[in-house]
């Protein structure tokens, strides 16, 4: 990252960290210059006025944006996740006369053809279009394991970490099933000689906390605390998260986080996914049901010949998406579908107190993710590719 003056790319920031190291994987993937605008104030539900303020054509809207460096020149390329940067990366675009190029990652809050790309992670379910990008795996930086080396953890090897996430709309985890995986970890610990380490999310309820501390033995739990100003993890000597990762021998991690998931995944640690049955949600299981279907009749459509009633179709979709009558659904369960299918993960319930699993190589996520395509279209939307040719 270099200064505002010396960069032809923004990446914009917000209160979401699980967001942020994707845009930033990429930007750091795309190996150009960048800037980071950060428009992370908390989130609530005075985000659209807040966002709205800072946008509107007033002397207060004209402030705010100067002092998060929202001014001209207007960079050529923009990559940003979620709905707030979306909004401010399309003001953007607008005030540079449709210069800017917009590369969003994730869930579509606007109609997809707006979108100069659309990069597609597991969970989201977007249709198959031009403009279009689907990856293997959410994208996630290579972890710099900062503090590893100087975290103490006074608990005895083997260590089997419990890695809690927090609440989430689609999954009913149940306290039991957090109780179960722990014994279980349990087990293991006092067959090998080991420990039982618990750690914590920001957004972890106190009633899983306690759910699993009933049931372990002298449980060493470390609670969430905010990361460094320059860094986006929890990653002090207070809660040694790296040094977790690293050393363990196993890791349980509840379903509802794709980033320690991926985390995880990433280590070479063994990873197992806390699974939890869906949420009972009528609509979501309609709209899921609904985007299949219409997607199978397009791609049926298309290969009878009906291109342009294929196209209407789609067209269709689009329109329906973008007025949110019928949005293009999540489906989290489809990231330890991913994770299982690529051997990176297994579910808790394979988990065998008698054997501790062989650790692995630590991988290459981004690798994995099928990155590669997406830094391309990048390049190709700024005209690197041609440039660099021409030189």
């Amino acid at each position: 990252m270099i200064s505002a003056f010396q960069s032809d790319i923004w990446i914009l920031q917000t209160h979401a960290s699980g967001d942020n190291e994707q845009c930033l994987a990429l930007a750091d993937a795309l190996d150009r210059p960048y800037v980071i605008k950060r428009l992370d104030w908390a989130a609530g539900a005075d985000d659209r006025v807040l966002t709205h303020r800072l946008l509107s054509d007033t002397d207060d809207g004209a402030r705010r944006r100067h002092a998060l460096g929202l001014q001209a020149p207007w960079p050529s390329l923009i990559v940003c996740c979620g709905r707030r940067a979306s909004r401010v990366a399309f003001w953007v675009k607008e005030q540079s006369g449709g210069r800017t190029r917009i590369v969003s990652i994730g869930r579509a809050h606007r109609a997809i053809a707006e979108y100069d790309l659309l990069v597609g992670t597991p969970q989201f379910m977007l249709p198959k279009r031009s403009n279009v990008v689907g990856l293997r795996l959410p994208l996630a930086r290579p972890r710099r394991m900062r503090n590893a080396s100087s975290a103490v953890v006074p608990a005895p090897k083997p260590w089997f970490t419990i890695l809690l996430g927090g609440e989430v709309k689609e999954f009913d985890t149940a306290e039991s099933t957090l109780k179960e995986v722990a014994l279980r970890a349990q087990m293991a610990a006092d067959r090998h000689g080991g420990s039982v380490i618990v750690c914590t999310s920001r957004r972890t309820p106190e009633a899983w906390i306690a759910a699993v501390e009933g049931v372990l033995f002298r449980p060493r739990v470390y609670r969430w605390s905010p990361a460094p100003a320059n860094d986006n993890h929890a990653n002090d000597n207070s809660n040694p998260y790296d040094t977790l990762l690293r050393e363990s021998a196993c890791l349980f991690v509840t379903a509802d986080s794709a980033s320690m998931i991926l985390d995880g995944c990433g280590s070479g640690t063994p990873t197992y996914v806390i699974e939890s049955p869906n949420r009972v949600d009528l609509q979501r299981s309609w709209r899921r049901g609904l985007f299949n279907r219409l997607s199978r009749l397009s791609e049926t459509m298309r290969a009878r010949g009906l291109t342009g009633a294929g196209e209407r179709l789609n067209a269709a979709q689009d329109w329906l998406h973008a007025q949110h009558i019928l949005r293009y659904p999540r489906d989290l369960r489809r990231i330890q579908q991913a994770v299982y299918a690529l051997d990176l993960a297994r579910p808790a319930s394979a988990f065998n107190p008698e054997m501790p699993p062989i650790r692995k190589t630590a991988q290459d996520l981004t690798r994995i993710s099928g990155l590669s395509e997406v830094v391309a279209r990048c390049r190709a939307l700024q005209g690197w590719i041609s440039r660099r040719a021409a030189e």
